[in-house]
C-alpha cells in the first residue's frame, strides 16, 4: 500500500489521483482517517478530488486500519490547490490585500525617501519631553524631511527621466509638491509590506512622521498632505479593467514557484519535470500578459508587475509559514501529549511572576522599542500534557498569522495613520512611547484567535487576551514587528535541527557531539525539549500565557542561547543570530 501523508499539514488537503479507498481510525478519540476516491469518500460524494488527514503524526505511528483495499497515489501539479493550501484562503481574496511592486521610477524615489529618513532625526526631536511647543517642533521637522527629500531627488534625478521633475519640485515649497510627496512617502509605505525585512532602521521614523502629519491640527499648519491609499493589486486591476485577470485559469501557473523539492512527498523532482514546469510559466506569464495588455487598459510591463506582485507576495507567505509548519512537525514527530521519555519532559514549574512588557531588549526600528522588562525565569506551572497543548496551539496560531500577514500589514497602516484616534505619550519602562487605540488590527486578530480555537477541537490553554494600544504593545507598529520576528526565531532552529547530518559529517565536529551529548539525536531532542519549555515559559506579560506573551517568552528563550550548553554546537553549525540581515543593502 501506498500511503500519502503531510508534514505538519494537521488538517491537510493535496490534490492526487487514486485507486483504491482505505479507511481507518486511531487507537484515541481523535477523528476518522478518511481518503477519497475521485471525489468520493466510501461513497458519499464530495464536491472535489481532496484527500483530508485530521490526526497528528505522532497517532500515525500507531495508526490501525479497520479496511484496506488497493491502493496507489499520485500528485500531478494542481498548482491553484497548492497556492490556496498555502496562503489559506482563494487566490482573488488573497489579491485584496497584495501591494503592487515597485516600478523602476518608484525605485529610484524610494533610494531618495530612505536616504532622507537616515540623516533625519525626526523622532528623536518629537518624542520627548520638552517645553517647547510640540506642534511647532512637529512641523519644523517633517518640512525638514520633505525638504531634504526633495533636495536628494535633485541630487539623485539623473536616472528614469526625473531631472526635470525634480529640478520643478527642488525650486518650489515643500506645500507645492503635494502629490510628488504623497507618491514618495506610499512607495516607502507599500515597499515596507513588499519586503519586510527591509527598512528596519527607517520604517518607524517613516511611519511617526506620517502618523503626526494625519493629526488635524498639524495638518492644517502644513497645508498639505502626505498621505494616499497604497496601491494594491485588486484595487489597480479594478482602475484597468483587468479584474478578471485574478480569476483567469492561467494565473496560478504563472504565479507559483517552481520548487526542486516536492512539497506533498518531500521526494526531489526530476530535472526534465522542473524544466517543464519552468517552459509552463512562462508561456503562462506570456499568454496573461498579450490577453489583458491586448484586451484591457494595462500595459504589457503593469500586466507582468501584477503577475510578479503577486508570486512576490506568495513566496513571502510561504517562506514565512515553512518555520511555524516545521516546528509543529518537530513537536509532533519528537513528543506526544500523553507520556514522555527522561529526560525530554516538557514539565514546567513556575517560580515568578514577570513584572509586564513584551521583553524586546532592543529598539526594533531604529528608536527605543516600548514594554516593560521580562522575568528571568518560568512563571507558568504545566504539567507536560499542558504545555505539549500549549505549545501546539500557539504554534497553530502563528502559522495561521503568518498566513494572513500583508491583511494586518495593511490594518496596521490604517490603523497607525487614522485620523481619528491620536495616540498619547507614555513611558511604558522601555521609555516614552506611542500608545495608541489599533482597532482594526484588533478585530482581525480576535478573528484568527477564533478561528485557531474552534479548529483545535480542544480547551484553550493560558488566556486569550490580545494586548493592543497599551503598555505592552504601544500601538500597530509595535505589534507588526512582533510578529515579523515568529520565522526570525523559529529559522535558525530548524535550520540547526535539520541540517544536524551535514554539520556532523565532519569528523571533529561529530566527535564533539558524541563526546558532550551521546549523539546527534540526543542533541536534536535537548534543543526542542528546551525550546518548547522555556521558549514558552512564561516570561511575557500577564504570567506569559496571553496572546502576545507567549511570543516574548521565545524573543526571551532568544537571548539567553548563549548559556546554553548546545550553543558552541549552533555555532558551528552556521547559526549567526536570530535577528536576520540587519542592514537594508
Amino acid at each position: 500500500i501506498s500511503f500519502f501523508y503531510a508534514p505538519a499539514s494537521h488538517v491537510c488537503q493535496a490534490p492526487f489521483e487514486v485507486s483504491g479507498v482505505a479507511s481507518g481510525h486511531s487507537n484515541s478519540d481523535d477523528d476518522t482517517v478518511l481518503i477519497a476516491y475521485e471525489g468520493s469518500v466510501l461513497g458519499v460524494p464530495l464536491p472535489h478530488s481532496f484527500v483530508e488527514f485530521r490526526f497528528p503524526s505522532y497517532l500515525f505511528r500507531r495508526f490501525a486500519f479497520a479496511s484496506i483495499l488497493p491502493l496507489s497515489l499520485s500528485f500531478p501539479m494542481d498548482h491553484t490547490a497548492i497556492l490556496s493550501a498555502t496562503v489559506g484562503k482563494s487566490l482573488d481574496k488573497f489579491c485584496a490585500n497584495v501591494p503592487l511592486r515597485l516600478n523602476d521610477r518608484e525605485r529610484v524615489l524610494l533610494n531618495v525617501l530612505n536616504s532622507s529618513l537616515n540623516v533625519s532625526e525626526y523622532t528623536d526631536n518629537v518624542d520627548i519631553v520638552s517645553r517647547r511647543n510640540k506642534a511647532n517642533r512637529i512641523l519644523q521637522g517633517i518640512l525638514e524631511v520633505c525638504s531634504i527629500t526633495l533636495g536628494l531627488g535633485l541630487c539623485g534625478s539623473g536616472r528614469k527621466g526625473l531631472s526635470s521633475e525634480m529640478m520643478k519640485a527642488a525650486a518650489n515649497e515643500p506645500s507645492e509638491n503635494e502629490a510628488l510627496l504623497m507618491e514618495i512617502f506610499e512607495v516607502g509605505r507599500r515597499n515596507k509590506i513588499l519586503n519586510p525585512s527591509k527598512m528596519r532602521s527607517t520604517y518607524g521614523k517613516l511611519m511617526y512622521l506620517m502618523q503626526d502629519a494625519q493629526s488635524a491640527t498639524v495638518a492644517r499648519g502644513l497645508g498639505f498632505s502626505l498621505y494616499r491609499d497604497l496601491v494594491m493589486v485588486e484595487p489597480f486591476l479594478e482602475e484597468n479593467k483587468a479584474k478578471n485577470l485574478l480569476n483567469d485559469k492561467l494565473l496560478p501557473v504563472a504565479v507559483c514557484p517552481i520548487v526542486e523539492i516536492n512539497p506533498l512527498t518531500g521526494d526531489k523532482v526530476p530535472r526534465e519535470e522542473i524544466n517543464a514546469a519552468v517552459k509552463q510559466k512562462r508561456e503562462a506569464i506570456d499568454e496573461l500578459v498579450d490577453n489583458y495588455a491586448s484586451t484591457t487598459d494595462l500595459s504589457e510591463e503593469d500586466a507582468r508587475r501584477v503577475i510578479d506582485s503577486i508570486a512576490d507576495a506568495y513566496t513571502v507567505v510561504a517562506t514565512n509559514v515553512r518555520p511555524v509548519l516545521r516546528m509543529l512537525e518537530l513537536l509532533e514527530d519528537n513528543f506526544v501529549p500523553d507520556s514522555f521519555e527522561k529526560p525530554y519532559s516538557l514539565q514546567l514549574k513556575g517560580s515568578s511572576r514577570s513584572s509586564g512588557g513584551y521583553g524586546y531588549g532592543m529598539g526594533r526600528f531604529g528608536f527605543g522599542g516600548g514594554g516593560g522588562s521580562s522575568s528571568a525565569g518560568a512563571t507558568l506551572s504545566h504539567d507536560h500534557t499542558t504545555q505539549y497543548w500549549f505549545v501546539w496551539q500557539t504554534l497553530k496560531l502563528w502559522e495561521h498569522i503568518q498566513k494572513n500577514m500583508h491583511n494586518l500589514w495593511v490594518a496596521a497602516d490604517d490603523d497607525l495613520l487614522s485620523t481619528s484616534s491620536s495616540y498619547s505619550l507614555w513611558n511604558t519602562g522601555q521609555g516614552l512611547n506611542r500608545v495608541q487605540n489599533c482597532p482594526k488590527v484588533a478585530r482581525m486578530m480576535h478573528n484568527y484567535l477564533s478561528h485557531v480555537q474552534n479548529a483545535a477541537k480542544r480547551p484553550w490553554v493560558g488566556l486569550s487576551v490580545v494586548h493592543l494600544g497599551d503598555r505592552d504593545v504601544p500601538n500597530a507598529l509595535v505589534f507588526i514587528d512582533k510578529y515579523t520576528q515568529v520565522p526570525r526565531i523559529l529559522g535558525p532552529i530548524v535550520d540547526f535541527v535539520d541540517g544536524m547530518n551535514d554539520f556532523c559529517a565532519n569528523p571533529k565536529i561529530k566527535a564533539y557531539v558524541e563526546e558532550l551529548f551521546t549523539s546527534q539525536e540526543r542533541l536534536r531532542k535537548k534543543v526542542l525539549c528546551d525550546y518548547f519549555k522555556h521558549g514558552f515559559d512564561g516570561s511575557g506579560d500577564d504570567g506569559g500565557s496571553c496572546i502576545d506573551g507567549r511570543l516574548t517568552s521565545s524573543w526571551n528563550w532568544t537571548s539567553r542561547i548563549a548559556k546554553k550548553s548546545y550553543y558552541h554546537a549552533f555555532m558551528m553549525s552556521g547559526f549567526q543570530g536570530f535577528d536576520g540581515d540587519w542592514k537594508d543593502e
